[in-house]
């Protein structure tokens, strides 16, 4: 779990993100305090890294995460500091307002505070999807303790001690002693059991093989993942398929069930109460999804000689310098209409205007 609050909140907070307005050409970058604050310094504390990161995994611990907004006396955007989630709380009106209340801070309107929050049963507080999986958490960790407990004997099953002669209270308990200390740890699978008088020696019950541990580790992980729409492969599962392909189509479902999630919690509450009106924060995955250097190469290629991109469209995607003459597009002659090379559609041409 540790793994999955590290990946998660780590990708978000490092995504690129900018405000954008929307135009005649459609939305563009423009200046703003409140994504210099969110990329660069929301206090004097935290850096914006830190501070998304924090945002998100307070999200996914609790449910909810919360920044205090403070501004100057003429209402310009001054810094935002994060509250611990479990030191606010919402309140509900009889008129059907709301406000928060905070332990040292105490009442709070919604417009002093961002509240991002995972959907709940309650619409405007979130639930902790730790505490949702709560009986889940419980099972991978009582597997995890019984396999530990496990291998710490050695992998060996309970021992079944079978004898012709009757042993009395005494002897019995020195050899459940004697076992205790000399096979109740894995150092000890070195130490051999000498029997003597005909007594048998078998194990009862099933031992833990280490494919089985693996298992069932596995099994955890991918429950793990299934609580924060996490691929398990991403969370170390060994699992098969280690194509591009097959990676690229794991790391498109994390972008799409997972990262674009939490983005859009955080745009959707920065939006209301930070930006102007027809503003958005936009979170940009391109890199992300951009796959291999040689994948794209290949696309880029096949796109300018298709006359969907330029040369400084592809230049710009792999973060090269624009180039003189490069925006405009080219098209190449397997692409000529109806399979036509250039000399035959010239030809064409020609006759056409005969």
């Amino acid at each position: 779990m540790a793994r999955a609050l590290q990946l998660v909140a780590g990708d978000i907070a490092r995504l690129p993100i900018e405000v954008q307005a929307l135009g005649a050409d459609g939305y563009s970058e423009v200046a703003s305090p409140a994504c210099d604050l969110l990329k660069y310094q929301p206090n004097e504390y935290h850096s914006g890294f830190e501070f998304r990161r924090m945002m998100v995994r307070d999200l996914m611990l609790w449910g909810n995460a919360g920044a205090l907004i403070r501004r100057t006396r003429g209402g310009e955007l001054l810094e935002l500091v994060p509250l611990m989630p479990e030191s606010f709380q919402i309140h509900y009106l009889d008129d059907g307002d709301v406000f928060y209340t905070h332990g040292k801070l105490g009442r709070l309107t919604p417009d002093e505070l961002l509240h991002f929050r995972l959907p709940g049963a309650n619409p405007l507080w979130g639930d902790s999807p730790v505490v949702r999986c709560r009986a889940t958490l419980d099972l991978l960790a009582e597997q995890e303790q019984c396999g530990r407990a496990h291998f710490s004997a050695g992998a060996v099953g309970k021992l079944k001690f079978e004898s012709d002669e009757i042993l009395g209270p005494e002897a019995v308990n020195r050899l459940q002693q004697a076992v205790r200390d000399r096979h109740s740890q894995a150092g000890s699978i070195a130490t051999p059991i000498v029997t003597q008088g005909g007594m048998k020696v078998s194990t009862v019950g099933v031992t833990l093989s280490q494919n089985e541990w693996m298992t069932a580790r596995n099994f955890s992980i991918q429950q793990v993942g299934q609580m924060f729409g996490i691929p398990p492969q991403m969370l170390y599962a060994q699992e098969p398929g280690n194509t591009a392909e097959h990676t690229y189509t794991q790391l498109r479902a994390y972008v799409d069930s997972c990262l674009a999630h939490y983005a859009a919690l955080i745009s959707g509450e920065v939006e209301r109460k930070l930006l102007a009106p027809g503003e958005r924060l936009h979170f940009d995955f391109r890199h992300m999804l951009r796959g291999s250097l040689d994948q794209v190469v290949a696309a880029a290629r096949q796109a300018i000689d298709a006359g969907v991109m330029t040369q400084n469209e592809a230049r710009s995607l792999l973060g090269l310098p624009r180039i003189e003459g490069g925006d405009e597009l080219i098209y190449s002659k397997n692409y000529a209409a109806h399979g036509e090379t250039d000399e035959q559609a010239e030809e064409a041409e020609t006759d056409a205007e005969d």
